[in-house]
């Protein structure tokens, strides 16, 4: 057969079959062959992998186009630093409002022509589930492809006013949600936060005078998160509904975790880059500021562990392109969220697969192939013949000190400036079309929606 693209000579990483030195033919789009050292083919284009490791395009399940620009615009530049990343699939956690109301998504058919004409990779949406209008519309969002929505159980009240939200999601419309996601075989996405434990505490704590790292995660202690976990699963285990636990970064809400699936929940753990690199003690201060927050050294271990042995199943970033300026000031006042889709495949390879033996078959489990499995994407996240052509190539001894200025995206800062991390991708592929070679996008924006 002669193919579109070959990739030959790398070191070929899936998370069913491991690794397997070889060669891959890409025809229309799609991988048509996983070819042996040494087997002939022919291709219109040849990219010599000789030396690199090539695995699935990373999917980030767990980004907010949006949230601090306009959809279109986070489009353009915030998907563009996914395929400098190595990201080749962004799902994006999408709220509406109308005024200051939450609203149903009608719009749906406006976002899916923005991702298909301004993209740079292919990008899937969840919708955040705020309100009974939005909540009774589940049924009809799996029939155009979104099949997983978000239910914030912290941001009621004054927790609210500190991300701008308008949150109606008490348990029993969280309970009205998980029924219809569980009738219609979607994923429940759960910020799970005890929100009236973290008024009082959050409270408590500014008006102890505390600031820094260290009091945003007293104002937001790990034990609320904890609560939470497990209520969320008793009501979904009554309901049959699977549950995706979003940014786990403590021990104390990993082992709530681990206990409802002990007893036979549908419960999926996701972490988040930062809580495997940073601690409240972190010298970079309120840039660090996220929820849940960053929090102690023996945290940042623990979820380490999670996710070598098995307990923790994604790692999505969190992605909010928040501006510098937004950034600002002490604990209290500057806001929450920063960029991450650049530098989550060097964090796992410098830091999980150098640093700590992480395999690189469980690194594929974790970034591509789990959540490609949770999500209904069959397509993507695996190397199997049939599969689309979204490849990463990886050089796991390069080493680069992260600079913001090279990671694109919009933010002009990453809480990772100055560090050196070994490992980066030096070419994304999309459907075996070359998005970013050796840190630049290249080509027109051919990113597509993913109907799910």
């Amino acid at each position: 057969m002669h193919f579109d693209v070959a990739v030959t000579g790398g070191l070929l990483v899936d998370p069913d079959w491991g690794t397997l030195a070889g060669s891959l033919g890409i025809k229309d789009g799609r991988i048509a062959a996983v070819l042996a050292p040494g087997e002939r083919l022919s291709a219109d284009e040849e990219i010599d992998a000789t030396g690199l490791v090539v695995m699935p395009g990373v999917i980030d399940p767990h980004t907010h186009l949006g949230y601090a620009q306009s959809f279109e615009a986070d489009l353009e530049t915030e998907t563009r630093s996914a395929a400098l990343g190595g990201v080749t699939t962004v799902m994006s956690f999408y709220r509406q409002y109308k005024g200051a109301e939450p609203a149903p998504y009608d719009e749906l058919p406006e976002l899916i022509a923005s991702v298909d004409e301004k993209s740079t990779v292919d990008v899937a949406l969840h919708f955040g589930m705020l309100a009974e209008s939005q909540v009774r519309q589940i049924p009809k969002y799996a029939d155009a492809g979104v099949r997983s929505h978000k239910f914030y159980m912290a941001y009621r009240g004054a927790d609210g006013a500190t991300v701008g939200m308008v949150n109606e999601c008490d348990d029993g419309l969280l309970l009205e949600g998980l029924r219809l996601l569980g009738e219609s075989g979607g994923v429940a996405c759960v910020h799970a936060e005890n929100t009236d434990i973290v008024n009082r505490t959050m409270r408590q704590v500014r008006e102890s005078g505390a600031t820094g790292l260290r009091a945003w995660s007293d104002a937001r202690p790990a034990f609320a998160e904890a609560e939470n976990i497990q209520r969320v699963a008793f009501f979904a285990e009554r309901v049959d509904a699977t549950v995706y636990l979003v940014h786990i970064g403590s021990s104390e809400s990993l082992e709530a975790a681990k206990r409802v699936r002990g007893t036979g929940g549908k419960v999926w753990v996701e972490t988040c880059p930062h809580y495997l690199t940073h601690t409240y003690d972190s010298e970079v201060g309120s840039l660090a500021k996220i929820n849940p927050p960053v929090r102690t050294a023996e945290d940042v271990e623990a979820m380490w562990r999670g996710l070598i042995d098995g307990d923790v199943d994604t790692v999505g970033t969190d992605h909010c392109a928040v501006p510098l300026e937004r950034k600002q000031g002490d604990i209290w006042s500057a806001a929450a969220g920063f960029p991450g889709m650049a530098t989550t495949l060097p964090v796992l390879l410098s830091e999980g697969h150098h640093r700590r033996g992480m395999s690189l078959q469980r690194i594929a489990q974790v970034l591509s192939g789990n959540a490609a499995s949770i999500f209904g994407m069959p397509a993507k996240g695996n190397l199997r013949v049939g599969a689309d052509a979204d490849l990463v190539l990886c050089d796991l001894d390069a080493e680069r000190v992260v600079d913001h200025e090279t990671l694109g995206g919009s933010s002009a800062y990453s809480i990772l400036d100055g560090r050196t991390l070994r490992g980066w991708p030096v070419r994304t592929l999309l459907r075996g079309r070359t998005v970013a070679v050796d840190g630049e996008v290249v080509g027109e924006p051919g990113g597509r929606f993913l109907a799910r």
